[in-house]
């Protein structure tokens, strides 16, 4: 195959190519999930509710009054709240460093979404997949909410969805 300036490119190289021009709307198909939308004031028990009615999603995304997204709550996050008190002895070593004291205390204090959330990271429908990857690569997240026009959270995109996007391309030059 040859690119627009003529030179040879690989099955692996055009299949890249594609996946990186592949929109955040065509990743996800027909196979949407739901997004985990909570209010800023919601509490931690409500989270976990919330969190049990969007099975795969990995990210709660916090609103303002208005709906508009002002953070998000990884999974990770919040199961460590959960345990802080339940496995204290894991939080331990993570106390040496400065950060860790900071999040210890963050985490012990925690009562609401507005309490646990980072800031906002999020992806619209007409973004690429390879930016969503990077945004989710560069904050450690299994997945980021998706977002219209006015910041409105209207749709999940989780590294599962990128998965598949690469194995559309990429399955097919692997053979058996």
């Amino acid at each position: 195959m040859r690119d627009e300036k003529g030179e040879e490119r690989s099955r692996g190289e055009e299949a890249d190519l594609t996946t990186q021009r592949t929109s955040v709307r065509e990743a996800l198909g027909t196979q949407r999930l739901q997004p985990s939308v909570v209010d800023e004031s919601t509490a931690l028990l409500r989270i976990c509710e919330r969190l049990g009615d969007t099975p795969g999603v990995d990210i709660v995304a916090v609103v303002d009054a208005a709906g508009r997204l002002k953070g998000v709550i990884p999974v990770r996050l919040l199961l460590d709240e959960l345990f802080l008190h339940v496995a204290p002895e894991e939080f331990l070593a993570d106390l040496r460093a400065m950060d860790g004291v900071e999040e210890y205390g963050r985490l012990s204090r925690a009562r609401s979404a507005r309490d646990l959330m980072q800031p906002a990271v999020y992806v619209t429908m007409d973004d690429s997949v390879r930016e969503a990857f990077s945004r989710m690569h560069e904050r450690r997240l299994e997945g980021v909410p998706i977002v219209d026009e006015e910041m409105r959270v209207v749709g999940y995109l989780g590294r599962l969805q990128l998965i598949r996007v690469w194995l559309q391309q990429h399955g097919r030059e692997a053979g058996p």
